[in-house]
């Protein structure tokens, strides 16, 4: 398994400078939708490893606390643009017209 600090940022259709690729023209809801779904599969890549762990396979343990780690940082980015966009929302909300 190859260990890198930005696989996660580079799966989730963000550039270095934490700003999403312009090539691609996406709206909101698509990239949220790709970053839900690249969390879910992280997810259930840890589940995996986690079951073939205690189930007696030959799985390091650095892999299954890696995955982990994979799996908890991308939830953790999508739920603070989640809160992000409910916070522009309420603030939308709260503007006099």
């Amino acid at each position: 398994m190859e260990i890198s600090n930005d696989n996660i940022v580079k799966d989730l259709g963000i550039n270095n400078f934490g700003a999403f690729k312009t090539r691609e023209n996406k709206s909101f809801g698509e990239i949220l939708g790709s970053m839900l779904e690249s969390a879910n599969t992280y997810q259930k890549q840890y589940e995996s490893l986690v079951t073939q762990q205690i189930s007696g396979d030959d799985v390091d343990v650095h892999d299954v606390a890696i995955a982990g780690e994979k799996a908890k940082i991308s939830l953790e980015l999508v739920l603070q643009i989640r809160n992000k966009a409910l916070d522009a929302y309420q603030e939308i909300m709260r503007m006099q017209v």
